[in-house]
């Protein structure tokens, strides 16, 4: 049990790395904390919700440290607050940026989880399948919290706005 905690603290730390590697990459180290208390919020509801519904109820991924009500939270705060956090810094790039950055947040997401195991993916598919299955999943996951926070928060997303100038065109 202790070695899956401390491989949950080897993701989060690595997540947070590259949060402060995007930050820097954005020029928003400064904006840090108010990002993070933004991203937070936003992170824990749909973590909870993934999770519950992707993770318990289709059985698509399983965790480590199980399901129980506080590893979830606390899970969704960082784990997905981060994300949440890594996507509000982006909301002054291109699409083609954001996509590039997606691909990033990817690699080294899975690629910490596998060296460091605190979630697997319950399906058994080809790993050009798989990877295709992964890059189209946080890229949803992306554009939809790019979206709500476009929509219901009022973060302005650069390509988000571009999209409806060019359909109201």
């Amino acid at each position: 049990m202790l070695e899956a905690w401390l491989n949950f603290t080897v993701v989060i730390f690595v997540q947070a790395l590259l949060f402060i590697i995007c930050a820097y990459y954005t020029k928003k180290l400064p904006d840090i904390p108010g990002v993070l208390w933004r991203g937070i919020p936003v992170g824990i509801a749909l973590g909870l919700l993934f999770d519950c519904i992707v993770g318990r109820l289709f059985g698509l991924h399983s965790y480590t440290l199980g399901f129980g009500v506080f590893f979830l939270v606390l899970n969704a705060a960082f784990s997905y607050g981060l994300f949440v956090a890594n996507i509000l810094l982006l909301r002054r790039v291109t699409l083609f940026h954001f996509y590039i950055w997606i691909i990033v947040i990817v690699a080294v997401y899975e690629t910490t989880n596998y060296f460091s195991r605190v979630w697997t993916w319950e399906f058994a598919l080809t790993h050009i399948e798989f990877l295709i299955v992964l890059l189209v999943g946080y890229l949803v996951g992306a554009v939809l919290v790019a979206t709500i926070s476009h929509i219901f928060l009022g973060h302005r997303f650069f390509f988000i706005d571009n999209l409806f100038k060019k359909s109201n065109s």
